[in-house]
């Protein structure tokens, strides 16, 4: 009854944080952050959880990525209240007991669905004192422990004005986890402009590089488009997310009219047309939705003759003209800007390219001796030059590699032997029969899992073959595995089955911990064939 009269605090006590003596997010991220960018030290968390071998896990950044691509969390308009408040309560009184009120209740939930929301809140009611606001989301930003006051906490502070913290988001942006609030921040101030936040997108490669980038579409600057057309697309999530918006942003078209581009730019330009062409009808914008799809095709051809040599430009030019059947044939209809007689132009022009007779030369080549990237151009168009890719996909797996999978698409009874003794010698089975578990198997840590997923997936197709694998998989932790095994079982004629399957199924079944597996088995062994 006497809390009307205790005195208010401010400013907050930094001495007593909400996350305790926990290491910060900030300080964690650029004490491993080099010349380089961050190191793979620096992408493990302080707040990182043990993984749950039972649950999906995420890289960095791409929850919050996937969620604002592909149907983003909708507004949670509860939330958006009790954060307000609690945001209320400590600037107006930054108690310890406030403080981590506030605290924990932005860390146990998700910054995304709610921080828009929120902020449109605070610009309207306009009655949080801003300098207040200001010094406890600062310090969330480059003290606090756990990620989701980090996020929130960054978005804040990207809204107001009168202070320099481009360093800030800079630093805490290097990580994918936090990329997406960097550039949301740094865009949404016009005190930082665009060369700050192309600074954040040559830092990233991941979700980060695709959140930077989108927010770069508007540019007028020309050096920033030269980048986005030369480099600014290339991500380790999907090319395809950024391809488009690259050639749009970065006026390819425009670049493709000069009388002469020098290599890099016919590469790069080669390499977004390819991934427009795989992208159409995919997550992101296509070819078809490019429009200025026919003049930049047209402009590169030209630029190109004499000049596609490499496995890279084969590969494009074959893939444009199977894109160009496909609308020709009628399976799709060409985009408004193709006039017949200029896509009849195209087609003579790739005709002429594609017969020249050095490309045989080039595929074995890079079938040989290429990196992973040229060795898996060439090997997916070899057969068009009546190249047998098996001994390839061989010798790569031999040396160290995973080609297991086509390796098994390109067996047959001949050559099943070979590639079944070539897994028992990289794949270490009794490591995998750790017995069932309801395990996903996924991630690096599940490499030999995957790698057995590959072979026992066409097991069915060779009777009496690779038992070895077969009894490792009805022993492995990971579902999928079981499941693999207990179909490859069912395709095969009971009298091909050694003497040992009939005991391990029925001992499987025993054990077993996952009802649809328990369920498949019962199938199998009652004579059904299960998928």
């Amino acid at each position: 009854m006497f809390g009307f009269f205790k005195k208010k605090v401010w400013p907050p006590n930094k001495q007593n944080p909400p996350w305790g003596s926990a290491s910060s997010i900030y300080g964690h991220i650029a004490a491993h952050t080099g010349p380089t960018g961050l190191s793979e030290e620096g992408y493990e968390l302080p707040d990182e959880q043990v993984s749950d071998p039972n649950n999906v896990s995420f890289a960095p950044g791409a929850m919050d990525g996937v969620m604002s691509h592909h149907g983003a969390s909708k507004s949670e308009d509860q939330r958006v209240l009790e954060l307000y408040g609690a945001l209320k309560r400590a600037i107006e009184n930054a108690s310890d007991s406030n403080i981590r009120a506030l605290y924990f209740l932005i860390k146990d939930g998700s910054a995304l669905g709610v921080i828009d929301e929120l902020m449109e809140r605070i610009r309207s009611e306009r009655t949080l004192d801003a300098d207040r606001l200001y010094q406890i989301v600062h310090w969330f930003s480059t003290h606090a422990a756990h990620r989701e006051p980090v996020k929130f906490s960054m978005a804040l502070l990207g809204m107001l004005r009168g202070s320099d913290d481009s360093e800030i988001f800079l630093t805490l942006g290097r990580h994918d986890e936090f990329t997406l609030y960097a550039a949301v921040a740094i865009s949404g101030n016009v005190s930082y402009g665009e060369r700050v936040l192309w600074k954040l997108a040559k830092t990233v490669d991941g979700w980060g590089r695709i959140h930077a980038v989108e927010r770069l579409a508007g540019t007028a600057d020309e050096e920033i488009k030269n980048w986005l057309v030369r480099e600014g697309y290339r991500n380790a999530v999907m090319y395809e997310y950024l391809a488009c918006i690259c050639a749009r942003a970065g006026d390819l078209h425009i670049a493709l009219e000069a009388d002469q581009i020098d290599d890099e730019l016919l590469n790069s330009a080669a390499e977004i047309v390819d991934t427009m062409i795989v992208g159409d009808n995919g997550p992101a914008e296509g070819l078809s939705d490019y429009e200025h799809g026919y003049a930049v095709v047209r402009a590169l051809l030209e630029h190109g003759k004499r000049r596609f040599v490499s496995v890279l430009h084969y590969s494009f030019l074959s893939c444009l003209r199977d894109w160009l059947n496909e609308h020709q044939s009628g399976e799709r209809k060409l985009p408004h800007d193709w006039p017949a007689d200029g896509v009849d132009r195209i087609f003579a022009t790739l005709s002429d390219i594609l017969a020249e007779d050095h490309w045989k030369r080039e595929i074995s080549s890079a079938l040989e001796f290429g990196d992973r990237q040229q060795f898996w151009n060439a090997s997916s168009v070899c057969q068009e030059f009546g190249i047998d890719p098996f001994p390839y996909f061989y010798a790569r797996t031999e040396s160290g590699e995973d080609y297991w999978w086509d390796l098994m698409r390109n067996s047959d009874p001949k050559r099943i032997d070979q590639v079944l003794e070539l897994g028992l010698k990289r794949i270490p089975l009794d490591e995998i029969a750790t017995g069932p578990r309801n395990e996903l198997g996924l991630g690096p840590e599940y490499s030999a899992h995957t790698a057995l997923d590959f072979i026992l997936q066409e097991l069915g197709k060779f009777p009496g073959k690779g038992w070895a694998f077969i009894a490792a998989g009805l022993q492995s932790p990971v579902v999928r595995n079981r499941n693999m095994s207990i179909r490859a079982l069912s395709r095969w004629d009971r009298k091909d089955w050694p003497e040992e399957a009939l005991a391990a199924l029925n001992r499987l079944k025993q054990f077993e911990v996952n009802d649809d597996v328990r369920t498949r088995i019962e199938h199998v062994l009652a004579g059904k064939v299960v998928n």
